[in-house]
């Protein structure tokens, strides 16, 4: 604030400085001029009173007071005096015996006319210095008067005929400017003496004249800084007024950065929780609403493990004009590896998963590390509404592929951790967590909870016989047919060696016992082949039970498909077996030995 004052306050104070210098030293050179002016003035004066001295005491004819030659500049000046000194009578004449007193009278009247006639003190001093007439002093007043002889402007108007000075005057009172010059007065007796005339005027007449240029410079002076501080003031109003609609607007703008930064931390927050795609595309659609205004709609597309598609996986606003499923070939942001707009430059090129409309489609590749994750679809109603959320879109995007290389980082984390490296089932741990979820789901909801326990017949002997290799093989085309022939809530996982336990959220015993034969059956009709080499009939032992109220636990469901799952091998085997604690004997076992092969012993 006080940086801002002393810019503005500068100006005026700098000008204010600059101007009373410049009048101040204007003063002083006009005070000069003045002086100098003054003095010419007066020496004519002096000039003119010393002719019509002459004139009138020589009665000199042939004198005028056109003979005495006037300074330049004062030309006007002197025709106005030439013109009143004309018009003065004659008077009489000035004896050298006696001139002091004869004629006093007249040469007194003759020095107030030209006094009065010019404005100026008129002085006659004989060349002894005596003072013969003054037309501010009366005549008896002539008497007292000093002596003249010593005054500098007496002595050099004797020498050089002309004498300036400038002191102050006992007589006036006030500091005088004096210009004397030397005249020759012939008497009546033809004897020629000289005498010095001598004008004079008042310091104060050039102070009074300097005060008034100061009153109107001041004025003028006063009227400019009020001018300049007025414009100051102006500017200042003008500029504090766009200052703060600058500053407003910056407030503004932060506001928006800042609610945009918060949104996009936001979004990059809940997205980073996200365990699925689908809770990920929840948080998508509030944020794109408020960080893309003027947006119709937008989609996000994602490139499927192979590679070679793209499914939509959400999209919001109005409808989306495009394609749910397309190949990478279709999009124009895919080929190029940037973002692409539908009207660039004023050329229209759609992609080809686009649907033609009126709409400018902006196509923004989701990239993380390097791997193009999918893409970012937006539609606007003009290319002016694309290009102010340009920068913010990309942003956006880059956020969410971030995110999304995140979210499958994680998962494919997770998947290592709860995976079977063979044979891609989950494992016994996750298997235990995912038991302990519906064993919680079913106590609280009341819902069916029911197991199986699963073992290929014979399986060391398998190995021994084909080798670990074609054993590997085997146990992963069996999890392929597990996980085909399952439910999506039921959970495949690998026991332990070749055991393999299913769990059936939301089936009884019942359902359970007809999945569990369908399985037997679908394994056993399986012909296998290992490099080209037959692998017999595989078949399987299953133990199933289920959960028949809350006092059940996990260990003791485990233990009754182990129990069950060991009837079945002694009885014969390629059969599912219901434990007895859960149905009547008559309808606990199945065989399947008309599915047998011939050669190959079930037992």
């Amino acid at each position: 604030m006080y940086k801002r004052f002393a810019l503005f306050s500068m100006p005026p104070v700098v000008m204010t400085i600059v101007l009373l210098g410049s009048l101040t030293l204007l003063s002083f050179y006009y005070e000069k001029l003045l002086i100098n002016s003054t003095n010419e003035r007066l020496k004519q004066v002096a000039d003119v009173a010393a002719m019509v001295f002459r004139k009138e005491v020589n009665h000199e004819e042939g004198a005028h007071a056109h003979d005495v030659e006037p300074a330049s500049d004062d030309e006007a000046f002197f025709d106005a005096l030439i013109a009143e000194v004309d018009g003065i009578a004659p008077g009489s004449s000035i004896e050298e015996d006696d001139a002091h007193y004869q004629d006093s009278v007249n040469i007194d009247a003759l020095i107030d006319q030209i006094a009065a006639t010019t404005g100026s003190r008129i002085t006659l001093i004989d060349q002894n210095g005596a003072v013969l007439g003054d037309s501010t002093l009366a005549e008896l007043d002539l008497l007292s008067v000093a002596n003249h002889a010593e005054r500098p402007e007496f002595v050099s108007a004797l020498d050089t005929g002309l004498g300036r000075h400038e002191r102050f005057s006992e007589t006036q009172g006030e500091d005088t400017l004096y210009v004397a010059v030397k005249s020759y007065i012939t008497d009546h007796y033809g004897i020629t003496s000289p005498y010095v005339i001598r004008a004079a005027l008042p310091r104060t007449m050039i102070t009074n004249q300097m005060l008034q240029i100061w009153m109107w410079v001041s004025l003028i002076s006063f009227a400019g800084i009020t001018c300049v501080v007025a414009i100051t003031i102006f500017f200042k109003q003008m500029m504090d007024k766009q200052s703060a609609r600058e500053q407003a607007g910056l407030k503004a703008e932060v506001k928006e950065r800042t609610r945009e930064l918060s949104l996009m931390q936001q979004l990059g927050s809940l997205m980073s929780a996200c365990t699925t795609m689908d809770s990920a595309a929840k948080v998508v659609h509030p944020v794109a609403d408020k960080l893309l205004p003027g947006c119709r709609a937008g989609a996000i597309s994602l490139i499927k493990s192979s590679r070679n598609r793209l499914e939509m996986l959400t999209s919001w606003g109005e409808e989306w004009q495009g394609a749910d499923r397309f190949e990478p070939s279709e999009c124009w942001a895919l080929l190029k590896g940037h973002a692409h707009c539908s009207d660039d430059d004023g050329l229209e090129i759609r992609c080809a998963h686009s649907h033609d409309g009126h709409d400018v489609q902006i196509c923004i590749p989701l990239v993380a590390q390097g791997e193009t994750l999918g893409i970012l679809h937006l539609s606007y109603p003009d290319k002016e509404h694309m290009e102010a959320n340009s920068a913010m879109a990309e942003s956006m995007a880059e956020q969410i592929g971030l995110a999304l290389a995140n979210m499958r980082l994680r998962e494919d984390l997770r998947q290592q951790a709860i995976r079977d490296p063979m044979t891609g089932l989950f494992n016994r741990r996750h298997m235990m967590d995912y038991l302990e979820q519906q064993v919680y789901q079913t106590e609280n909801h009341h819902k069916p909870l029911s197991l199986m326990m699963i073992d290929l017949d014979h399986f060391k002997r398998f190995n021994d016989t084909f080798g670990h290799d074609a054993g590997d093989y085997v146990l992963k085309q069996v999890a392929i047919e597990l996980r085909q022939a399952t439910g999506k809530e039921d959970l495949v996982c690998r026991y332990g060696g070749e055991e393999i336990c299913i769990i059936c959220p939301n089936r009884d015993l019942e359902a359970t016992r007809e999945l569990a034969l369908n399985l037997v059956q679908r394994i056993a009709g399986q012909g296998m082949q290992f490099n080209g080499q037959a692998l017999g009939n595989i078949t399987l032992s299953v133990g199933v039970t289920t959960r028949r109220d809350n006092e059940t636990s996990i260990e003791k469901m485990l233990k009754e498909a182990d129990d069950a799952l060991y009837e079945a091998k002694e009885g014969g085997r390629n059969r599912a077996v219901v434990n007895s604690d859960n149905l009547p004997p008559v309808s606990n076992i199945t065989s399947i030995d008309d599915v047998k092969p011939s050669g190959q012993d079930a037992g």
